[in-house]
């Protein structure tokens, strides 16, 4: 930096805090708040003293990105931080007289619960930490532009577990305290050069990372133009290379820090300020978020971190997709239809190994989303309905022994408007191909009129089924936009002017009287 002009020091009525005094301090801890950055001269030491350079034209120094902590900071002016003058020379700047009549700190409070605008998420450049909820990460996918595709969680190893998700399964993201496991897989790492892969560079973003890891490498998956954009340009680059560009990708950002609160960011930046003031390799003191799932173990200290580690499948071979590692590793072959066993096995054994976590796990696989592959089943049976219904109408014998009152109550009812609830149109009814099963199975049914009710009857009940089965997963998602939307509210301001409104009555001494 030798050389460098430094840029001009602030005005006396700047709205950067500057360092409390003690008694500052304690008030500020006694409330809960946040603490002021603390000013340092770059890198930390005292600089030397040098000759002047010489006059050259100078370009004025870069903008840096101002964190949550600065940006909160501006709110309480430095004259409110100040010992009262018995003869000031100026008058009160105007934020001044805005807390005249109120404790700084319980403005700074205030302000750090005010809820973000979407300024405020373009402009923050960290992560939070993500909890592992399907519904979340259903979420963020379909806000990153991929379709037809949702999270579901698993809640055991089993086949019989996997025989209930949608087909296919695209990926499994597994959860795990990263430091009560090998950091090495013992099929050793390998170059995947077929395998797109970026490593983690920022903090709090294994889940994004394991996210895009596991639909870069699905190439039946719709991901949308972005995100293909996004892979595109990131092909010929090295696996950190790629961890920057994701990390440094303001759409995937903001999408990620959606969930975030203000105060999620303050803590984070605090964190960062703490690790800078005491060194890169102080340690964590907080509770990761994703801990509600886990526990902490007996005669330790602190709790391992949580990760995200993907698993999918790419020529033949199952991969870990462990952004922390250099490279991805192979699991093993893949020997039978059911990819999942491999990766499964594989998870179950982390598991038993680390039985004293039993409560530290949790698994999620990325599926079909199944309003899809219900819509399809359902354009597929009214469509064979259909078919059948104008061949008992084309015969005698038959439309005088076979009762067709069900499937004409159910196909008069979805015409038209009524293929909307399915997100269905009469076009996408008559492109359907039967199937040559089907076919089959109405030649053989034609020749007799208990066969031919039979096949109808059954066909209408595997109508209304399906049916059934699209608006169940139409409810639940609906249940799940209602969970994601509660937690993207932020019931902080509400909730801390509700207790300062009880402080002020007297109300909070009374209820710690009552509790001792």
């Amino acid at each position: 930096l030798e050389g460098v002009p430094r840029p001009p020091p602030p005005p006396r009525h700047s709205k950067r805090i500057p360092l409390p005094s003690k008694r500052h301090s304690s008030s500020l801890e006694a409330r809960g708040g946040i603490s002021p950055r603390r000013q340092r001269s770059p890198g930390g030491r005292k600089r030397l003293p040098t000759a002047a350079p010489k006059a050259t034209p100078q370009t004025p120094p870069k903008t840096c990105p101002v964190s949550a902590l600065e940006k909160i900071a501006t709110v309480v002016p430095s004259e409110a931080m100040e010992e009262p003058r018995r003869n000031p020379k100026r008058k009160a700047s105007e934020a001044t007289e805005r807390i005249a009549d109120h404790d700084p700190w319980d403005v700074l409070l205030e302000e750090a619960h005010k809820p973000l605008t979407e300024e405020d998420l373009e402009e923050w450049e960290g992560w939070i930490e993500l909890e592992s909820d399907p519904a979340f990460f259903s979420t963020i996918l379909h806000e990153l532009g991929v379709r037809n595709v949702k999270a579901q969680e698993m809640f055991t190893t089993s086949e019989e577990s996997v025989a209930t998700l949608p087909k296919p399964i695209f990926g499994m993201i597994f959860l795990f305290r990263y430091g009560s496991v090998s950091n090495e897989t013992q099929h050793g790492d390998a170059a995947g050069d077929d395998v797109w892969f970026a490593n983690q560079t920022t903090s709090n973003a294994c889940a994004t990372v394991a996210l895009l890891n596991t639909v870069m490498n699905s190439p039946e998956m719709d991901i949308g133009n972005k995100l293909r954009e996004f892979k595109e340009k990131t092909k010929e680059l090295s696996t950190p290379l790629r961890g920057y560009q994701l990390s440094s990708s303001p759409f995937i950002r903001k999408i990620h820090n959606s969930f975030s609160r203000r105060m999620d960011q303050l803590n984070e930046d605090l964190f960062l300020e703490n690790m800078s003031s005491n060194g890169i390799g102080a340690k964590r003191s907080r509770n990761s978020r994703a801990q509600k799932k886990g526990r902490r173990r007996k005669g330790s200290g602190q709790d391992p971190p949580f990760h995200f580690v993907a698993y999918v499948p790419v020529n033949g071979q199952v991969w870990e997709l462990d952004g922390l590692k250099k490279k991805p590793s192979v699991i093993g072959p893949i020997k039978s239809k059911d990819w999942t066993e491999v990766a499964r096995n594989h998870i179950q054994t982390v598991m038993t190994e680390r039985q004293d976590d039993q409560f530290a796990f949790n698994l999620l696989a990325l599926c079909q989303n199944p309003l899809a592959s219900h819509a399809c089943k359902i354009s597929q049976h009214l469509k064979i309905l259909q078919t059948l219904r104008e061949s008992i109408q084309s015969e005698p014998e038959l439309s005088g022994n076979v009762s067709t009152t069900d499937s004409n109550a159910l196909l008069d009812k979805v015409a038209d408007e009524g293929l909307l609830e399915f997100e269905l149109t009469t076009a996408d009814v008559e492109n359907v191909e039967i199937t040559e099963t089907y076919k089959r199975d109405m030649e053989e049914a034609l020749g007799n009129a208990e066969s031919v009710q039979k096949l109808h009857d059954s066909l209408v009940v595997m109508t209304k089924a399906s049916m059934g089965e699209y608006r169940a997963e139409l409810s639940s998602a609906a249940e799940e936009e209602l969970r994601v939307k509660e937690r993207k509210n932020d019931y902080g301001a509400v909730l801390q002017k509700w207790v300062s409104k009880l402080a002020e009555k007297g109300v909070l001494e009374d209820m710690i009287a009552d509790s001792r």
